[in-house]
């Protein structure tokens, strides 16, 4: 699963939110100190997407507006280079995702509920390397119907689909129908094998269309694509937990951050969600606001 820099979707209410924000960023500096040298600066690095950029600099701005000396690296490469990055010493603070973190350091991994991925997650970080609470914001495949379909055939949750997949089209990028984990859990955790599968390109909006006209019956999105909030679409809740978790996590080196810094960390975590991330992104995407200007806008709204 890889996420796009850009993705379109602009939504009504946003140019209001956005134009009212300031552009201006701050320099933000942080936490991960070694007990002899004070206050060290701290280098946060993160992805060239837009999620991790936005992301990024809120921990960072806060942590800046605290007093701590930060320096973001946003842009700085894929996620496995920002996470290269920490792990050689090179940046101290990057972010990252529960699931795919877990995979990549333990490939026989095969748990997917959010709190067993995220303890396994733990335990399979390199040497020299941990992490913070993992945010309730998440950037997972989730399967979306219309609201009609939702009320005609019953659909509110995956279970409800079981035994009846093959009945349905899938509609989605070609990378999501191409990831075979994903097709072989909800396989096997729904009885779901879907009868036809078709590739709708890289923009969600036209997975939309297509439930919209009829073209697919069920929608495979990412739940932080930011023009995932139409009220006459119905995201499908995998409640048995089979689909790979995929929080948002800080990680930082080992012994970086003072009991005050993460609990700050901590604190931010506990407070993000997938709806500020698509709110977030739909400010850079819509083209009114900096990544820095929407970072420093969740930070007003919640007294950092």
């Amino acid at each position: 699963m890889r996420r796009t820099a850009t993705r379109p979707g602009p939504r009504a209410g946003i140019a209001v939110l956005t134009l009212a924000l300031g552009l201006t960023g701050c320099q933000a500096q942080s936490s991960i100190i070694p007990a002899h040298e004070p206050d060290p600066l701290v280098v946060i690095e993160t992805a060239s997407f837009a999620e991790s950029e936005i992301v990024g600099h809120i921990y960072a701005n806060a942590l800046s507006r605290s007093g701590w000396r930060v320096a973001p690296r946003p842009q700085s490469g894929t996620q496995d280079e920002v996470m290269d990055s920490v792990v050689a010493g090179d940046a101290t603070f990057t972010l990252g995702f529960t699931g795919e973190l877990l995979r990549r350091y333990d490939r026989g991994a095969d748990d997917t509920a959010s709190e067993d991925v995220y303890t396994a997650m733990m335990a399979a970080l390199p040497e020299g390397v941990t992490a913070a609470d993992p945010a309730p914001a998440e950037d997972a495949p989730v399967y979306v119907v219309t609201r009609h379909t939702s009320e005609t055939r019953g659909l509110r949750t995956m279970s409800d689909l079981a035994g009846r997949c093959g009945e349905l089209t899938l509609g989605a990028r070609q990378e999501a129908l191409a990831d075979r984990e994903l097709a072989t859990s909800v396989g096997a955790g729904y009885e779901c094998g879907f009868g036809n599968r078709v590739p709708m390109g890289s923009d969600p909006r036209a997975v939309f269309e297509a439930l919209r006209d009829g073209e697919i019956g069920v929608g495979l999105v990412q739940s932080a694509d930011p023009i995932l909030a139409p009220d006459d679409m119905v995201p499908l809740v995998d409640d048995d937990e089979v689909i790979l978790a995929q929080q948002l996590v800080p990680v930082f080196r080992k012994g970086s951050l003072s009991e005050e810094q993460l609990e700050m960390v901590n604190r931010i975590s506990g407070e993000l969600t997938t709806d500020d991330v698509r709110e977030l992104l739909l400010g850079v995407e819509f083209g009114t606001a900096t990544p820095v200007g929407m970072a420093n806008y969740w930070l007003d709204q919640h007294d950092y």
